[in-house]
């Protein structure tokens, strides 16, 4: 029996999960100083998310075609209801306030709010009863507590029991996704110069935030859902806050302020009460 070489594939296998999500927070520091540049250089907001997201629909595509073949046809309207929520909750809605956010202060500070981008999604899992506390306990409270601080939602995970093949179910919510905020930001601008992609940097942040931080995301996260749980993905986030602080710093050169470190602080151990909450 091949104890040595069981112990090492079990070792690796238990890496898998904290590598993927150490990697989605990589991703995401990238796509916020991309972004803070290209917003700051005059690109409509609506048209860089829409645009990332269908990107990023794009790159997920032929891993659906070739993992999960076939397995669109198992799409009912029940998982699209929820894949619709996921994109609109999840995406659609907090990702335009982040972005509007990070047009008019620092990465380092706008990164901060990412972690709380989740309340949408727990306040939605609490109507559909996918969450519950107790005000009266103390985990009730702990939870209530990381709620007001930074929380983590179910979303994902849901979308997941409805509809259990992750490329598809990732590309479906970058697609819906795209064309929610499409939809607004053609209300909001019709000029064709907004919506205008060139050989550019804005081209460099869409490609990029597509394939990496939407479509690399979305499919690590939903594997390491599906491996780990809900609570799993954002034990990671403060690493982005870390990352784009550094980065911020030394790139752009911000400043790092006691405010900013406090701030971050209350975030994390708002997040980790949460999760310890939901353990």
């Amino acid at each position: 029996m091949d104890i040595d070489g069981a112990g090492t594939k079990a070792a690796a296998a238990g890496w898998k999960a904290p590598a993927s999500m150490v990697l989605v927070q990589l991703f995401i520091t990238g796509m916020i100083m991309l972004s803070k540049v290209s917003i700051g250089g005059g690109k409509f907001i609506f048209s860089l998310l829409a645009y990332r997201s269908l990107f990023g629909a794009v790159f997920i595509l032929p891993f659906a075609l070739i993992f999960e073949r076939g397995k669109w046809r198992d799409m009912d309207w029940r998982a699209l209801g929820w894949i619709f929520f996921n994109a609109f909750i999840g995406y659609a809605v907090p990702m335009s306030l982040y972005f509007y956010g990070l047009k008019d202060t620092t990465a380092s500070y706008a990164v901060i709010f990412i972690n709380i981008i989740p309340l949408f999604a727990f306040i939605l899992s609490l109507m559909f009863r996918l969450e519950t506390f107790e005000i009266g306990s103390i985990v009730g409270v702990l939870k209530i507590v990381g709620v007001l601080l930074s929380v983590g939602g179910t979303m994902l995970s849901k979308v997941l029991k409805v509809y259990p093949y992750k490329y598809w179910s990732s590309m479906i919510t970058c697609l819906v996704g795209g064309f929610q905020v499409a939809f607004v930001g053609i209300i909001l601008r019709r000029h064709k110069s907004a919506w205008k992609l060139g050989w550019d940097l804005n081209l460099v942040t869409v490609v990029y935030s597509g394939a990496l931080a939407t479509a690399g995301k979305y499919s690590l996260n939903s594997w390491v859902v599906a491996k780990r749980g809900p609570a799993y993905p954002p034990m990671f986030n403060p690493l982005s806050v870390v990352f784009t602080v550094v980065l911020d710093s030394v790139l752009m050169g911000d400043d790092v302020t006691v405010g900013s470190i406090i701030g971050t602080a209350m975030v994390i151990v708002g997040l980790y009460l949460f999760l310890w909450a939901k353990a």
